[in-house]
């Protein structure tokens, strides 16, 4: 009963607070990501210390505020610059390892830049999703989030009614075909309501709509899948505990981490905005 009730309470917090941070935009929501990043980073490297490891969390938080920074200011930076940057990256935290005395130093070093990588540089783009958003007059950023939602419900509905044959069992035993065809569904759905309302602005054509779709609701359950995969090597139920009846922050946030970056990718290569 108390879980549920903590369940309850981030919903009716959780929800309306996320919608607002996204309608303001500009600093607010970069804060409220940057913020994200933080605790994600943190539960991955919990999750890590499971393995035995020791990743260098100070790194890693110091990295996630450097690439929300980056995300938030959009800042003329040569490729030789982001180079520079990688380069430094791996030098301190191969430094760091060598004066810190703690065993695994190989797993330490792989942990910390795999969790900077993994969480900090993916769910860092969803900062210039919404600035770009600003920037053009369009709605993507609601449009992902919603259509994540959508599909996690959708899936949820008629997996639960109707699923029968598991689509990948060795890492997520509950998540059928039935259920992930009808979030990918649901998520393209939400995309071509966007496109067809004009929330996604005039720069967004139908197939973009649809593209867009697929990734948020295809890609974005393999993120699902790819964070079942990291807790059950982990041996852990959940990334976290800090959202009551949600599990951790990571695992709210798991399928944002693949459907944002692929989103920005195909914004900023594929049609060159």
């Amino acid at each position: 009963m108390g879980m549920m009730k903590g369940r309850n309470l981030v919903n009716a917090l959780g929800i309306p607070g996320w919608l607002l941070l996204i309608w303001v935009g500009g600093v607010y929501y970069s804060a409220f990501i940057l913020i994200t990043m933080l605790i994600a980073i943190g539960e991955f490297y919990t999750m890590a210390e499971k393995k035995g490891a020791k990743p260098i969390l100070g790194l890693g938080l110091i990295s996630s505020i450097l690439i929300s920074y980056y995300f938030h200011t959009q800042p003329i930076i040569s490729p030789n610059q982001i180079i520079a940057f990688i380069i430094f990256l791996i030098l301190i935290t191969l430094i760091c390892e060598l004066f810190s005395n703690n065993k695994n130093s190989g797993m330490n070093i792989a942990y910390t830049l795999s969790g900077i990588l993994f969480v900090s540089l993916l769910l860092g783009t969803a900062i210039e999703i919404r600035q770009f958003d600003t920037r053009v007059g369009t709605q993507l950023t609601l449009a992902l989030v919603l259509s994540v939602w959508a599909c996690d419900s959708a899936a949820f509905i008629f997996g639960t009614k109707f699923g029968k044959k598991k689509i990948f069992p060795r890492v997520s035993p509950n998540k059928s075909w039935i259920g992930s065809i009808s979030g990918l569904i649901a998520s393209i759905i939400i995309f071509i309501l966007f496109q067809n309302q004009g929330w996604l602005g005039n720069y967004f054509s139908i197939s973009d709509a649809i593209f867009l779709g697929i990734i948020t609701g295809g890609f974005g359950q393999i993120g699902d899948f790819t964070e079942s995969l990291l807790k059950r090597d982990a041996g852990v139920k959940d990334s976290g505990t800090l959202l009551q009846g949600h599990g951790g922050v990571l695992d709210r946030f798991d399928s944002l981490i693949f459907a944002t970056p692929l989103t920005y990718l195909y914004v900023h290569f594929l049609m060159q905005f």
